[in-house]
């Protein structure tokens, strides 16, 4: 969990902006140190006569890279490299290979051939567009192995240049100079951003690479050349997020190749039009939060002034760091940790992307708050243990590269200033807007200048185009797709309410819906997927406790530690299971064995309750862990769902219960002897009630 968090708060933040990306790199060298060019280069930088006068167009077969981490068989999905130049407008420019996955068609389980006919698989193909930029394919294999769009065609995936197995030039961009931003300063935190940034250039201008091959139109000419190269006359093309911005340009760049396609979570390929408006998409998003649990009587009744409440915390939070004894010495050489407002806002911000968070996203915003409000920050301790996130799957230099050379940079410093006067609380989370002039000077130094406008001018194509969007995406909202929607003439727009970033991915309905299009690109569209969302079924306020991360912290810190809270919890889990049993069918038992029972004043019915609670108790903390970190590992750092409340209750009043027990067992085997089983069986029931309510009080699952 740790890792993930660090490597996710990294990628979050620079993903808006990179003074807040992934820290310094250990090896790279510093900036002055880099190499000059060389007269080789200086010769490679001649125009092309051709733009793909240099592209083989052909395909070499490998085992896939992620083959044992995801869970496939034989023939459902394989891998191969496509070589490319990696600046096609320089005629000596280097080869470089691009990793591409496809993922094959396959029979749906619950076909029903009586019905349908027989399976056929479609021969016209999909090409997904990655997003991010820089999100690695596997992330994207595991998740659409199982997506409904495999129920026709075969999809393909190209890990773009830059990125992962496709000439990663950064691969160790976050095994970081642990020092370099753990510092108790706003602006040296966020320099350390900028910082890797450099670092990560200079190292790739040492190795020869040319940053300015790595852009939008050089992505685009790459997905060009990967249909010829499988001899695909047309296919059909569906890109998310930064595959939205690829999109528009692969369907300037090769018209006559597509077929029908698919934009979501839209930014807008022009570069007078920035996505950067942050704290503005934020704030929308947490209105249509509160509305919507305004009409839900109850959440209205749970949250009120939920987002005034949230905004006050952040501001408290941000009159200074929070200061953490770290657990892990080599990520904080100090041995202390710093944690800025950032998270907060990062945190909540991060939970709209999926609309499976929003149930209980109001109830961990509430929480939150009251963490900021009591200043209770136990749980961020678990923060600063773990690895660094090195195998987190986003690759921060080709998002630098991307961000410069499609030029970025300065209309992130217009939007990050405006939201600044508009949005002043939410803005203070995504960093400060003067960076961006550094950012700018960082990508001159390295040669990823911004390329000439008129190479992203708006698309303007009669193309059958499905132009979707969730209705509460929190960083490519709605408003963006209304932007590009007049050079659709043959587009159409669809929103799904109540949906986070990229719908038509994470939507269970969205394969259907999107088999049913490309079937039958210029027919009436099926609506019914976006049409059977339906407003969240909020969750009640979490049972907070930070009992389950200071068992993990203390877990990191000394792995020996949980010997005794896993002991002391393990045996009174045990005993309890088997005395629900033992106290509830010995009865029984007797009953159809015509027995009596020795008098135990009423010992037997204590301890059948005891164990029933305390069973209750441990079996509803243990599903509630698991169901919120199935929900999303977030969760876990303000609480558990409200119900398991009524477990930890339930372990507290197994003490009590324990304590009548041990008297009555004693009472009894003073007043008559005992057999030695049911006196034992007494005995380590009441204990194990008066123990677990020791553990609950002791580790922090107390209800109140």
């Amino acid at each position: 969990m740790t890792a993930f968090w660090r490597a996710g708060r990294a990628a979050f933040l620079s993903s808006i902006f990179l003074s807040s990306a992934a820290l310094a790199q250990q090896d790279a060298e510093p900036a002055e140190n880099a190499p000059d060019v060389t007269e080789e280069a200086a010769e490679a930088m001649a125009p092309a006569p051709d733009i793909f006068a240099r592209d083989t167009f052909r395909l070499r077969t490998i085992v896939c890279p992620f083959k044992g981490k995801i869970d496939y068989k034989g023939g459902e999905i394989s891998c191969s490299l496509l070589e490319v130049p990696e600046n096609r407008e320089k005629a000596r420019s280097r080869m470089i290979e691009l990793h591409v996955v496809k993922l094959h068609a396959r029979q749906p389980d619950d076909w029903d051939t009586e019905e349908k006919g027989e399976w056929t698989k479609r021969e016209d193909p999909i090409v997904y567009l990655t997003g991010g930029p820089g999100a690695q394919a596997a992330g994207y294999v595991d998740r659409f192995k199982d997506h409904g769009i495999r129920d026709a065609r075969d999809l393909y995936i190209l890990e773009q240049r830059g990125i992962g197995w496709s000439a990663d030039f950064c691969q160790d961009y976050a095994l970081f100079d642990p020092s370099a931003a753990n510092s108790p300063d706003w602006a040296t935190y966020q320099q350390a951003g900028l910082d890797a940034m450099d670092a990560c250039f200079a190292k790739a201008k040492a190795a020869r690479v040319d940053l300015s091959g790595y852009n939008t139109i050089e992505n685009a000419r790459d997905v060009h050349a990967l249909r010829q190269a499988l001899g695909f006359d047309q296919w059909n093309v569906w890109g998310i997020s930064y595959g939205s911005i690829l999109g528009q340009a692969y369907l300037k760049q090769d018209p006559e190749g597509i077929r029908a396609a698919v934009i979501d979570a839209i930014v807008p390929l022009q570069q007078d039009v920035t996505f950067h408006h942050i704290a503005r998409y934020y704030d929308r998003d947490l209105n249509l939060l509160e509305a919507a649990c305004q009409e839900d009587g109850a959440c209205a009744k749970d949250f009120p002034n939920l987002v005034e409440n949230y905004k006050a915390a952040i501001r408290k939070a941000a009159a200074g760091p929070i200061e953490i004894d770290a657990i892990d010495k080599e990520l904080y050489p100090s041995g202390k940790a710093y944690i800025f407002h950032d998270l907060f806002g990062a945190a909540p911000f991060s939970l709209f992307y999926e609309q499976k968070n929003y149930p209980s996203l109001p109830a961990f915003i509430a929480a939150l708050t009251n963490i900021v409000e009591e200043e209770n920050y136990d749980a961020l301790r678990l923060l600063t243990a773990g690895g660094p996130g090195g195998d987190f799957s986003i690759s921060q230099g080709m998002y630098n590269a991307i961000s410069c050379n499609d030029g970025w940079a300065p209309m992130i410093k217009k939007a990050f200033e405006e939201d600044g006067v508009d949005y002043p609380v939410l803005s203070m989370i995504f960093g400060d807007p003067s960076l961006a002039d550094q950012q700018e000077q960082i990508c001159r130094r390295y040669g990823a200048n911004a390329r000439p406008a008129e190479d992203y001018l708006p698309v303007e194509t009669n193309i059958r185009t499905l132009i979707v969007e969730g209705q509460m995406d929190p960083i490519t909202p709605p408003p963006l797709a209304q932007v590009i929607l007049p050079g659709f003439s043959n587009g159409t727009y669809v929103e799904f309410p109540y949906a986070g970033h990229g719908p038509t991915r994470s939507v269970k309905c969205a394969g259907d819906f999107l088999n049913k299009f490309y079937d039958n690109p210029e027919g009436e569209l099926d609506l019914s997927c976006p049409e059977s969302m339906e407003r969240p079924e909020f969750a009640g306020p979490m049972f907070e406790t930070s009992g389950l991360t200071r068992l993990a912290a203390n877990f990191a810190a000394d792995k020996k530690s949980i010997a005794l809270p896993a002991l002391w919890i393990g045996l009174a889990a045990l005993i309890f299971f088997f005395g629900a049993l033992i106290y509830t069918f010995a009865p029984v038992a007797r009953v159809i064995n015509r027995s009596g029972a020795l008098p135990t004043g009423g010992a037997r019915l204590v301890a059948w309750l005891t164990s029933l609670a305390g069973a209750g108790a441990i079996g509803g903390i243990a599903a509630g862990a698991a169901m919120a970190a199935q929900e999303n590992p977030l969760f876990l750092f303000v609480g558990l769902p409200g119900w398991t409340k009524l477990a930890a209750m339930a372990g507290l009043a197994a003490g009590p219960l324990g304590l009548l027990l041990l008297w009555l067992a004693f009472k009894a085997r003073m007043t008559q002897p005992l057999p030695i089983g049911v006196t034992l069986g007494l005995l380590l029931t009441g204990a194990a009630g008066v123990a677990l309510a020791a553990w609950i009080a002791v580790l922090g699952f107390l209800p109140f």
